[in-house]
């Protein structure tokens, strides 16, 4: 397969499989030699922050000089972002080559493997062969039966925030949704996690952490690190992806340069002096984003699209009560509420269906001490962002 046919492929993959759990993905990854047998890896689940925490963790990996992989979900503008070796998308060319060796050996073997399986399988192949000294590698739904958790010994994992998301998969207690996320503890593998932690979550990753004997570490959000990435929720993240590197002996001049060269579109991202991007899609992430936003002590017109399955409603909620004004929109997805109707969950919305077209809107009303925030879905951002980055 060429590059494009690779991309047609991918799409096309069924979302689940028909056979839950991971022992197709062990069968096709022993065919293919279990690349993963030969990586290291940082593993990282969590609802929020943790691709931001893989972010800056391969960072200041890379500023250590290790070679390192960076697996993440979703991409932003392109698929390749997915797959990174050294803070470089994965070419075009190696990955139809890794997508063609994984379909036919899928083919040989009869069996189905839904789409995150045969990524992370791609990945893994790309990552072996590249010889990374390091892999970050982030989970993509829940943490125990999530294909990333076929690696055996990772050097350690972390659990960045937990809020309500995926319930329909997960659970619909902070306390399942905990519980799924454990099941990247690995018997006697360091755990990191956030202060801002909920009790209710980190009573079962401390619970997790004992029977499996694995050391927990609750890292400190108030060290002095400068970062690159913006937003006052960045300090839990970073923190722990501080501890993450003190654990690997990673030294404070090589911690502090990766933390600064970190580069993570889409969360809190200034696009222009009055435009920020943020992918936060849950009330969670929004809420945090809220808290990111009145510290600049101005007022804030949104652009607002988000998905069914996300709990829309409260979003727009705590959205309503900070908005100087919001503008709705939509993406062309089954799974995406439209803009009239999401325009109902605001006091006073203006629906335009052109996402383009809503943030242009926003920015020729936004006045000189005012901003625009685009959030509510990393889809909304990988559309809106190629128009206004520059």
């Amino acid at each position: 397969m060429d590059y494009n046919e690779t991309l047609k492929y991918i799409n096309n993959i069924p979302k689940f499989s028909k056979i839950l759990g991971n022992d197709d993905l062990k069968k096709l990854l022993k065919k293919l030699g279990n690349p993963q047998d030969k990586l290291c890896f940082i593993h990282v689940a969590g609802t929020n922050g943790k691709g931001s925490v893989c972010a800056m963790t391969a960072s200041i990996l890379q500023a250590a000089g290790y070679k390192t992989g960076l697996y993440t979900s979703p991409f932003i503008e392109v698929f390749n972002e997915r797959i990174q070796v050294g803070g470089e998308n994965i070419s075009d060319s190696d990955l139809a080559k890794v997508a063609t060796e994984v379909k036919a050996t899928i083919d040989s073997l009869g069996i189905e493997i839904s789409v995150f399986a045969q990524i992370t399988a791609m990945a893994f192949l790309y990552f072996s062969r590249e010889d990374c000294d390091y892999v970050v590698l982030e989970t993509g739904l829940g943490g125990r039966l999530d294909a990333s958790n076929v690696i055996t010994t990772p050097k350690a994992c972390a659990i960045t925030k937990i809020g309500l998301d995926h319930t329909e998969y997960l659970g619909d207690t902070i306390e399942k949704i905990a519980a799924e996320k454990c099941g990247i503890i690995k018997n006697g593998v360091p755990v990191v996690t956030c202060k801002n932690q909920p009790d209710t979550a980190l009573f079962v990753i401390k619970s997790e952490c004992e029977k499996k004997g694995s050391p927990l570490f609750i890292a400190d959000a108030s060290c002095n690190y400068k970062l690159s990435l913006k937003g006052d929720y960045q300090k839990y993240n970073a923190a722990v992806a501080v501890k993450l590197a003190q654990l690997l002996d990673i030294s404070e001049n090589h911690i502090k340069r990766g933390l600064l060269n970190t580069y993570w579109i889409a969360r809190f991202e200034y696009l222009k002096d009055n435009l920020i991007l943020d992918g936060g899609h849950n009330p969670d992430g929004v809420s945090a984003l809220i808290s990111a936003l009145s510290e600049l002590k101005k007022p804030v017109i949104f652009v607002v699209a988000m998905m069914q399955d996300k709990d829309y409603k409260e979003s727009a909620e705590l959205i309503n009560g900070f908005a100087k004004k919001v503008i709705t929109t939509e993406l062309d997805m089954p799974r995406c509420i439209s803009a009239g109707e999401l325009a109902v969950e605001f006091t006073a919305a203006e629906p335009i269906k052109n996402c383009v077209d809503a943030v242009s809107k926003a920015l020729s009303i936004c006045q000189k001490d005012e901003l625009v925030c685009v959030c509510g879905s990393l889809y909304l951002a990988g559309q809106v962002r190629p128009y206004f980055k520059n």
